[in-house]
Formats: structure tokens, sequence, C-alpha cells
């Protein structure tokens, strides 16, 4: 399988695809008051990064880096396709968005997501995560897993 990570907007009709399949997905899983969920068009009142894998040409996951204006920069919406699973696609989204946080000079990502979904914690611990209280605007959710990943802080040329 080959894959590409490519920056793409808020308004790609392929991004709005995949992020309904995670709605759907998460609705059945968690209660309405435990589903954080982002809607897309909120996510365009702040700084917002979205990216999208594909493979053989096709939207196979997305991820968006979302900078709130607490400050803290947030991994949303990560989402792989059935049949991109297993294939390291979300690895490759989460590193893209790794790197792009790093070069607007962040510390730290943070991030949320549910205790019904433990493949998706793994990843993120297998990736450097670790376990966190409620971060930015969030307050404890006994359904939520909250988790950070620090980077070294970069000097820049003066």
């Amino acid at each position: 399988m080959s894959l590409k990570i490519v920056p793409i907007t808020l308004n790609d009709p392929r991004l709005a695809t995949l992020v309904a399949e995670l709605d759907k997905y998460q609705s059945v899983l968690y209660p309405d008051g435990s589903n954080y969920a982002m809607p897309l068009d909120r996510m365009a009142n702040a700084q917002n990064y979205p990216f999208l894998a594909e493979s053989e040409g096709q939207p196979v996951g997305c991820a968006c880096l979302y900078l709130g204006d607490n400050g803290v920069a947030e991994i949303k919406r990560v989402y792989v396709a059935p049949a991109g699973r297993g294939k390291g696609v979300a690895s490759s989204l989460i590193q893209a968005l790794e790197a792009h946080v790093q070069t607007l000079s962040f510390t730290a990502l943070f991030l949320e997501t549910g205790i019904y979904q433990p493949e998706a914690i793994g990843l993120y611990q297998k990736l450097g995560y670790g376990m966190t209280g409620p971060f930015g605007d969030y307050t404890f959710d006994p359904l939520s897993v909250y988790m950070v990943k620090t980077f070294p802080a970069t000097i820049a040329n003066v």
C-alpha cells in the first residue's frame, strides 16, 4: 500500500465524508454528553491544519491539528476507514501532525479520546503519549482519556 499524507482544508469533501463515518462510529460508543467531537464548521473558528491519508488515490484516513484560543495544540478528528486499518495510516497521520505542531513552536500536543477505544489509546501510548488530566476547555468525564506528548523547545535563530 502506497500511503501519502497531504494537508487539506476543512471544506474538502473527502474530509467531510471521513468525519461523518467517524461521527457515526462514535455516536454508538458514547452518549451525547460524553461525545466531544468538534464539528468541522466550529473548528474553522480557530487555527486548524487538517491532513488526509491517501492510498492508491483514495482517502483512507484523516486527522486535524487544532489550535484553540486557549493556546493548546490538540489532535482532533482522527479516523481511519476500515480499508486502511492495520497499515500504519493512523501513525503516519499523527506523525504528520507532530511534525507540523513543532514547526509552530508548540512543545506539547494534547488529545482526548474515549475509554471504549482501546486500540486508539494503545496507539497513542506507543507513539509516546502519556496520560494527563483534562486540559484546555475540557472538564473531567469518566468516559474520557486525556493524553499529552511533549517535544523539546527549539531555539530560534537570532
